[in-house]
């Protein structure tokens, strides 16, 4: 049995890790569908990581729940890494795309042992399931809610009054208490730039209907002027582009089961509202060649700054007596009050679009400015998306609290919101490491430590020690 040494340096200690023969792999993931993440890494680490106890065991009882969190899934990773078969998430996601032509009977094997037994819904054995471009619209299960609020919160920091409206239409939706023939749930999102409105409206549809496509999205910027509806529904016979119909009609054609993301609908033309009448109220939408587009399984989700321009003259001219620390427009880290927010935002929705619109969303949902905390779990988050980008090519990624720190005073204000950390990660981080990556030979089981160094960030990298032979598995 062959055994690598990995240093984990917040440890203070090498993980011995073992790889391990296929058929004991194969008996360590046989239980993986009626199991938790949580208790199969349990199991994971217990079984290949050899000094797991006492040594790695007693310096995460010495840690805060974070770090001993964070080690925990280096831990796994690495156990990952020299040991592939172990990430069942993957080949739960592959065997999805393989089958989606059912007929491959020489792969029948493999498919018994991963999909559910006959009348078990795929989407209620995995929430990774990839739609079949061959399928019909299905209805979304009950088993889909039972943690779609908890999940969400974990995704999107510091909107816990957004997630339960959207949650709670959504629930009433699915038992059939909304009004019969329309859409799931018809929402405008509110509120100032980078609190997560976007990107709610992503991890909804990741969740409820598949990681592996992303939503309609319709950028209204571009739908400006009164004859760019044509651009939604297709043209008129006789006019250029008639054959190609329209981009929304089509996405929501090819793709029934789907949110769909209207962003910042307050720069698209008032009369292209009239369009989405119909859509609210029946689910329905006819495009330039008499087709009907069915919208009942689809979320619609409006994003919108409206207001946020009255908040941002209020945070600078210090009108209403929050903002004692505006220094500039784009420094600011002073929070309003929700009240205001919420009396301007309201205010503006009202006076932008007709009552007979607003009328037909189910919700308006005004998102709050984020807090100092909220901001530490972002930035996390952000960090996070490194670590499974690079656990995929087999390398540990590791940092430190002073990591987060750094990218909060470099990308965060209230005027943009988190935003600018996404920019800091790609542009700083990032490329930072790709130059290292593309330097320096980088082989699995390689460990990245992001640190900062004369208020700047820093790499550093660790290789594996040698591998050693046992004579006996253990």
């Amino acid at each position: 049995m062959q055994v690598y040494e990995i240093f984990f340096a917040e440890l203070g200690t090498y993980a011995k890790i073992k790889v391990m023969d296929p058929e004991i792999i194969k008996s360590l993931v046989d239980d993986y569908g009626q199991m938790e993440r949580e208790d199969y890494i349990r199991k994971v680490l217990e079984k290949l990581v050899r000094n797991m106890r006492p040594d790695i065991l007693g310096s995460l009882k010495m840690m805060s729940r974070a770090g001993a969190k964070r080690n925990i899934e280096a831990l796994f990773n690495a156990c990952v890494m020299l040991n592939p078969g172990l990430d069942m998430d993957l080949w739960h996601s592959l065997a999805y795309s393989i089958f989606e032509d059912e007929g491959s009977a020489a792969l029948e094997p493999l498919q018994n042992i991963l999909f559910p037994p006959d009348g078990v819904a795929p989407e209620e054995y995995h929430p990774q399931t990839v739609s079949s471009k061959k399928s019909k619209p299905k209805k979304l299960t009950k088993a889909k809610f039972l943690n779609l609020e908890r999940y969400l919160k974990e995704k999107v920091v510091g909107q816990d009054e957004a997630i339960d409206a959207l949650v709670n239409t959504l629930k009433r939706s699915q038992v059939g208490l909304n009004d019969e023939g329309r859409p799931l749930g018809v929402f405008l999102f509110s509120g100032s730039s980078g609190v997560g409105k976007t990107h709610l409206a992503r991890e909804l549809h990741k969740y409820l209907y598949s990681d592996a496509t992303d939503p309609v999205r319709i950028d209204c910027g571009e739908y400006q002027h009164k004859h760019d509806n044509q651009k939604l529904t297709g043209a008129p016979p006789g006019y250029v582009g008639h054959e190609d119909g329209g981009a929304l009609a089509n996405a929501v054609r090819a793709n029934p089961d789907t949110v769909v993301l209207l962003d910042e609908v307050e720069k698209a033309h008032a009369d292209i509202w009239n369009t989405f009448l119909r859509v609210f109220d029946e689910g329905i939408l006819t495009d330039n060649k008499g087709r009907t587009v069915d919208f009942r399984n689809t979320v619609i989700i409006m994003t919108t700054n409206i207001g946020n321009d009255k908040v941002v003259e209020q945070l600078v001219a210090g009108g209403t007596g929050f903002n004692s620390r505006v220094t500039t427009l784009t420094s600011t880290k002073a929070i309003p009050p929700r009240s205001q927010v919420e009396n301007l935002v309201n205010a503006g929705v009202r006076k932008m679009f007709k009552p007979e619109f607003l009328n037909r969303i189910d919700r308006t949902v005004v998102f709050n400015y984020l807090l100092p905390e909220d901001y530490v779990n972002i930035a996390d988050l952000e960090i996070q998306k490194i670590d499974e980008k690079l656990s995929k090519k087999g390398i540990v990624f590791k940092w430190d609290e002073r990591v987060l720190d750094l990218l909060i005073d470099l990308g965060v204000d209230s005027v943009r919101g988190a935003r600018g950390m996404a920019n800091v990660r790609r542009d700083r981080i990032e490329t930072m490491l790709a130059d290292k990556m593309i330097e320096t030979k980088i082989i699995r089981g390689t460990i990245i430590e992001l640190s900062v160094s004369d208020d700047d960030f820093a790499i550093s990298i660790i290789t594996p020690k040698k591998k050693t032979e046992e004579a006996n598995a253990v």
